[in-house]
């Protein structure tokens, strides 16, 4: 196609990985602690991801320490398993086993990832997916993040609750006809156009393309006469000395600073990133600790601008990996943060299901 028909996101030139398939995951491989219930199913933290998950690799060798069993759904190895619900005694059978869920966290469970021939039977076989994960986050066990579905809170919702909670946020527009955008987004100055939905598309299961925000000057949206396929954000441009990426962790907030060449480059540039630990202020761990109050959130990151009139908040993402930052900061506090809530809330809720 030519490029000038193409959306504006996807011309720039594209970022392309094939992500992993084959499990990584301890428990899985190696097997699951022993703890049994009288009927014989083991109760279990139950994860649904994609075999990819690093942050969920690290999990399930924490609790399997712990004696916790870590059950993995990922949404790229499900096809085929043998699985079965009971809906009298909360009996998971998964994989020739039983287990029964005490909690369940919900990651990247993309149901672009299923692997099934094209055709009706992929579009079957998702949907049958994505209603057995609604299920499962909806069952009588704690869910962690329990208001959080894929695209909620939207982003616009989030910006919304950001500046009720008094923080500044980007003037913003969304259409499918970027040029009318920008003209409701005062000033001259360059903008972003981004994705209002996911920030990569998986045009087959496995092969993730990234959607990146793109920085264009007014006079190129200007000169935009199609109208986008899809609704785009578009949102005045500010200037950051560095950018903010902010982890809570139940009632923590884990704070780094993050200076990148641009806003791929943790996938394209990974060697580039600097990151480094920053304190939040008292101001703004409230106001953020009230967006995760609102919508529910025991583990996510908040995006921030760095600007010299103050943190400017972009999103907050419930899915969200801290590796790459704890890499970089050179210390796993996120990981340990995640670990001991997450066996926490386990402990909390198997005691109360004996009570």
């Amino acid at each position: 196609m030519n490029e000038a028909r193409l959306p504006l996101l996807l011309r720039a030139s594209p970022f392309r990985v094939r992500a992993r398939r084959s499990s990584l995951d301890f428990q899985f491989r190696v097997g699951h602690p022993s703890a049994r219930e009288p009927d014989g199913s083991a109760p279990c933290v139950t994860v649904l991801s994609r075999a990819a998950d690093r942050e969920l690799d690290r999990l399930s060798l924490s609790l399997a320490a712990k004696g916790i069993p870590m059950v993995r759904m990922d949404s790229d190895r499900c096809a085929g398993i043998d699985c079965r619900w009971d809906l009298e005694t909360g009996t998971l059978h998964w994989d020739s086993r039983a287990f029964h869920p005490i909690v369940v966290w919900r990651r990247y469970f993309a149901m672009e990832a299923v692997a099934l021939p094209v055709g009706e039977l992929a579009h079957y076989g998702r949907e049958q997916w994505a209603a057995w994960a609604m299920m499962l986050c909806g069952s009588r066990t704690h869910r962690i993040n329990a208001a959080a579905e894929p695209g909620r809170p939207d982003r616009l919702a989030q910006l919304d609750a950001a500046r009720r909670a008094g923080l500044r946020t980007p003037a913003t527009a969304v259409g499918t006809r970027t040029a009318d955008a920008a003209a409701l987004i005062p000033g001259r100055a360059d903008l972003i156009v981004k994705s209002l939905g996911a920030h990569a598309v998986e045009p087959e299961p496995g092969r993730l393309r990234g959607i990146f925000p793109r920085r264009v000057t007014r006079a190129e949206l200007s000169a935009e006469c199609a109208v986008e396929p899809a609704p785009v954000i578009v949102q005045e441009f500010l200037t950051a000395a560095a950018e903010l990426r902010i982890y809570l962790v139940g009632q923590r907030l884990i704070g780094y600073r993050v200076t990148r060449p641009s806003p791929e480059a943790i996938w394209t540039e990974p060697e580039s990133i600097r990151v480094r630990r920053w304190a939040v202020p008292p101001p703004l761990a409230t106001a953020l600790s009230a967006l995760g109050d609102e919508f529910r959130l025991d583990i996510a990151a908040f995006d921030l601008l760095d600007t010299a009139d103050g943190p400017v908040f972009l999103e907050v993402n419930p899915e969200c990996d801290w590796m790459w930052a704890e890499h970089g900061a050179g210390a796993p506090e996120v990981s340990a943060a995640v670990h001991d809530l997450v066996a926490e809330r386990f402990a909390k809720q198997q005691g109360r299901e004996r009570v």
